[in-house]
């Protein structure tokens, strides 16, 4: 069978390693602000040709931002969290 660049439909769910349950392809292409999740690529690599597909369908401005950016660490985001929710709560008060 010939793989091709085209997405799975809507009725093709993985496993994200991410969140911890099934979902589309959709969430993973637009998760990181509008951008590709930067697990994309590994996730859904043996389901079509997902690099071709991002390829042809972003800027090289995109591409970088997405997959050649490092993530953040979990720690630096949860502290960042933490401070917003403390200043949403002061604000409230």
């Amino acid at each position: 069978m010939r793989r091709s660049s085209t997405p799975p439909d809507q009725n093709v769910e993985i496993r994200c390693p991410r969140l911890g349950h099934q979902i589309h392809f959709e969430y993973c292409r637009t998760e990181n602000q509008g951008l590709p999740c930067f697990k994309a690529l590994d996730c859904w690599y043996h389901h079509f040709l997902i690099e071709t597909y991002f390829r042809e369908n972003l800027s090289v401005e995109e591409w970088k931002k997405a997959f050649e950016t490092p993530p953040r660490p979990k720690m630096i985001s949860l502290v960042e969290m933490i401070e917003a929710a403390k200043n949403r709560k002061q604000k409230g008060s």
